[in-house]
């Protein structure tokens, strides 16, 4: 298969990047023909193995399909008829075990043969260091299955979201480019999942961004303008995290211009330690993460990356099921950039 691909500049760097990074990568959608066309351009990008799950007679039509070889680097695993089955069946039910949560042996027999939640139980076994589903199957899958099975990752008590938007000719951000949580996950977050959403999209955007993020936390209000319990929780998570991390850049309550447009912040909030640079932008709730990401998106022809997964024990990303299979290329690179925090 040929691929003329043109990645912006962000994509670009993220699999520049993420050449050297090695790492055993699994597909809960597998047998997507988009993930074999994604794979048949990242195998001569980087040398990770490539883990492909789910059924394997409609896997091996697809890679006969695309043109690429089986070898060492890809491997083809059917939660039917794996030899770890068994042993991945009593993961399951330790797990849900351990969460004081009842299942019966129907029930893990139906799991243990779920891709997401083979994955999640490969990821929590070491038989993998992170995985990308999403193509097929649903958001909520996957997320049941790190919930159940996987876990998160420690001092994180919530799972949350972020994408990296890239707007071409943009002087704001990191030369226009940001990260943007939580789009994905948390509808109405409570002060403790705002905190785990700001902590978890900090980490992140350092490592996907590769610079010091600068974290705006946004709001209707800048400084105290207005008054209210959803003020209130902004501020007192900017608090927390300013105790705890002084060298942060970080500040809030925000609107949007006073927290990426300089001219604007000298006029609105000229104390704050932004000044208008901010890169990493934490919304109030989901409704206004989920709109804005796609408005950028559509309006000012943004490249989107993600969603990504965050607080996970190990990297699990999810894509959107219409996605194009140049998503996938640009997620496994994004994904083996996440396990440098491992």
């Amino acid at each position: 298969m040929k691929h003329n691909l043109f990645f912006g500049d962000l994509i670009g760097e993220i699999i520049e990047n993420s050449r050297g990074i090695e790492k055993n990568i699994a597909f809960s959608d597998g047998e997507d023909i988009r993930t074999i066309q994604a794979l048949d351009y990242f195998k001569d990008v980087n040398a990770s193995r490539f883990l492909l799950v789910g059924n394997e007679q409609k896997i091996l039509s697809h890679i006969k399909e695309v043109g690429i070889s089986l070898n060492d680097r890809i491997e083809i695993l059917d939660p039917r008829t794996s030899a770890k089955r068994d042993e991945y069946k009593q993961i399951i039910s330790k797990s849900f075990e351990n969460r004081g949560k009842s299942i019966t042996g129907p029930q893990v027999d139906e799991l243990a043969e779920d891709t997401s939640y083979y994955v999640s139980t490969m990821l929590k076994n070491n038989d993998a260091d992170c995985a990308i589903g999403g193509s097929l199957s649903s958001t909520r899958a996957l997320v049941k299955s790190v919930i159940h099975v996987l876990g998160l990752s420690q001092g994180k008590n919530f799972l949350s979201a972020a994408a990296f938007v890239d707007i071409p000719d943009c002087q704001f951000g990191h030369r226009g480019k940001f990260c943007l949580a939580d789009p994905a996950i948390i509808p109405q977050p409570t002060e403790e999942q705002l905190y785990d959403i700001t902590m978890s999209a900090y980490e992140t955007a350092e490592v996907v961004l590769g610079v010091e993020p600068r974290v705006a936390l946004l709001s209707y209000s800048t400084m105290g303008s207005a008054k209210g319990e959803d003020i209130d929780r902004i501020q007192n998570v900017v608090k927390r995290i300013r105790e705890s991390y002084p060298d942060w850049i970080i500040d809030g309550e925000l609107q949007f211009d006073a927290a990426i447009v300089p001219e604007v912040a000298m006029q609105k909030c000229p104390t704050s330690p932004l000044k208008g640079g901010a890169n990493t932008l934490i919304f109030p709730n989901l409704d206004s993460a989920n709109i804005c990401y796609k408005a950028i998106q559509r309006l000012a022809k943004a490249t989107v990356c993600g969603s990504l997964i965050l607080g996970t024990a190990k990297p699990f990303n999810d894509l959107s099921r219409g996605c194009p299979y140049q998503d996938i290329i640009s997620l496994t690179a994004m994904t083996l950039m996440q396990t440098k925090e491992l």
